[in-house]
């Protein structure tokens, strides 16, 4: 990072030298890149009369899985969220004179189903390809027990991601500085100098189909006019 440290440097105090500061619309630097990894999306649903037993055979799901992928480089998994168990959500009912009531985790009179719900990301190397994503898919197949109302397991669509895009805000930042000492030579006299408050942020990334990219950062120039020269005798 050290043209990071460079850009804040520069002498942006200068604002308050001067008599005007102007910035010029927001830029952006700009690089097209690959993705790096595959990943495959994978859900659970779990239902039960007993609390703690779904959340066990949650945790049992949970513990196949990174099985799994264990001591296997290029293979990662990810969980994306996991929940406890909780009452399964449900209408208004009739509850006599006492007019209706919605179930919650409140337990009425036993009749109470709990769920819970997990979600992770299968992930392998983007150059695996159609073998890597056929390997994904074993991995994930059979979490939950066959033909059981109270189990379900949705795997969804496969898709190329992006997970370094950090990896690339230094030869973003290089762009930018080459970008800033081009444009000075086209734009009028004075101070002009680097708007780096926005370029601590992340990197941007924008999908563009398929396995390609886009990382960005945005940046602004700032003109500093200089002090008017004292009137000398």
């Amino acid at each position: 990072m050290r043209l990071f440290s460079l850009l804040l440097l520069l002498p942006l105090t200068l604002a308050a030298q001067s008599g005007h500061t102007s910035h010029s619309p927001k830029q952006h630097v700009r690089m097209q890149v690959d993705a790096d990894h595959l990943a495959l999306p994978v859900s659970i649903s779990i239902k039960g009369k007993d609390r703690a037993v779904v959340d066990a055979r949650v945790d049992a799901i949970r513990n196949e899985l990174e099985k799994r992928f264990k001591d296997q480089p290029g293979w990662e998994l990810r969980e994306i969220s996991s929940e406890f168990a909780r009452a399964e959500a449900k209408s208004y009912v009739s509850r006599g004179n006492n007019g209706s009531k919605l179930f919650g985790d409140d337990e009425d009179k036993g009749d109470v189903t709990y769920v819970a719900h997990a979600r992770w990301e299968l992930h392998t190397e983007a150059d695996k390809g159609l073998k890597g994503l056929e390997i994904l898919h074993s991995k994930a197949a059979d979490l939950v027990k066959a033909k059981s109302d109270d189990e379900k397991q949705s795997v969804g669509n496969p898709e190329y991601v992006l997970t370094n895009p950090q990896d690339y805000r230094n030869e973003l930042l290089d762009q930018i500085k080459n970008d800033f000492e081009e444009a000075k030579k086209h734009l009028p006299e004075g101070q002009w100098t680097l708007d780096v408050s926005g370029l601590a942020g992340p990197v941007n990334v924008v999908a563009l189909g398929g396995k390609r990219f886009e990382v960005s950062l945005a940046y602004r120039m700032a003109f500093l006019t200089p002090k008017p020269e004292k009137a000398t005798k």
